[in-house]
């Protein structure tokens, strides 16, 4: 059986090779998400048969995640067979893999779409230029603020770490999140002060935007570089009371981050007013997920 032990940054570089030859890279199990959500989902990992396996808690209970690496092997029905019990589940299983496994052992695997953690993958151009009937009040959004704050945008370097830290804390006192999740919130908070205080360790492939009005931050976005053609966005947060704010941070961003095709802005979780929003961005392609179900019947 496999031999699992927390994640840490001895093996990260190790990680990120495998993570590199995944023919989907899901937001889920970058590095770096991980490591901001580790205090929530207690990741473990073990290296084995040239790929990680990968593991976390959910309600107390440990649920297998999808192995990263090369997934284009034939030994499928045999790696499951010798490391994990019959009827074990394996979540969030990107599309390209789930229909691997399922072919490689047909009788072994059913799959259950997971709809709610589909990421949402958009054209970095359409983003930026925000064209068209679609992108109407977004790009009205976007030139309001441009027009009438004067702003200054700065990447996302070491030294203003305490200063966005500084703003998160003011950004979860704002009175127009009283109705958001609670828990989750504070949730989303512990991870994105983790992926802060750690920015050292983790960048790159991390970078980031801040939008500063008169001396003080008014929103900022954390993502990650995927390749040469793929970003993520991990966080982005801006004070309400800055009309535009939102949309000109994701706007201006990724306007500076220069020649990347695609943006990955991850799932919607099934509430339906984030599924909107997504939707209205206009995605031009999903990293669908699945959740395995594995009833062995090998001797």
């Amino acid at each position: 059986m496999l031999k699992f032990t927390p994640i840490s940054f001895d093996r990260e570089e190790e990680y990120n090779c495998l993570y590199e030859q995944c023919s989907e890279k899901s937001s889920d199990f970058s590095f770096i998400n991980m490591w901001s959500w580790n205090d929530k989902y207690n990741f473990e990992w073990a290296f084995a048969d040239g790929l990680c396996w990968l593991r976390y808690q959910q309600d107390g209970q440990w649920v297998y995640a999808p192995p990263v690496g090369n997934w284009d092997r034939k030994d499928w029905c045999k790696l499951l067979h010798k490391n994990f019990p019959k009827g074990f589940e394996m979540h969030k299983v990107p599309e390209a893999l789930a229909k691997e496994l399922q072919e490689s052992c047909p009788s072994q695997v059913a799959l259950q779409e997971d709809r709610d953690n589909w990421e949402y993958i958009y054209s970095v151009n359409e983003l930026v230029s925000l064209n068209g009937y679609r992108f109407r009040n977004k790009r009205k959004l976007s030139n309001k603020f441009k027009q009438y704050y004067n702003f200054i945008f700065k990447k996302l370097e070491i030294g203003q770490i305490p200063e966005v830290i500084k703003f998160q804390k003011e950004w979860m006192k704002q009175p127009e999140i009283k109705d958001y999740p609670q828990e989750e919130l504070k949730l989303e908070n512990k991870a994105i002060l983790k992926v802060l205080e750690d920015w050292a360790h983790l960048s790159p492939p991390l970078f980031g935007g801040v939008l500063w009005v008169d001396n003080k931050i008014v929103a900022y976005t954390i993502g990650e570089i995927v390749d040469d053609k793929n970003l993520i966005i991990h966080f982005e947060k801006a004070l309400f009371d800055y009309k535009g704010a939102y949309q000109a941070i994701n706007r201006i961003t990724l306007e500076q981050m220069g020649s990347y095709k695609l943006v990955n802005r991850e799932q919607d979780l099934g509430r339906e007013g984030l599924r909107r929003a997504k939707l209205d961005y206009n995605p031009v392609h999903y990293i669908k997920k699945y959740n395995l179900t594995y009833t062995s019947t090998m001797q």
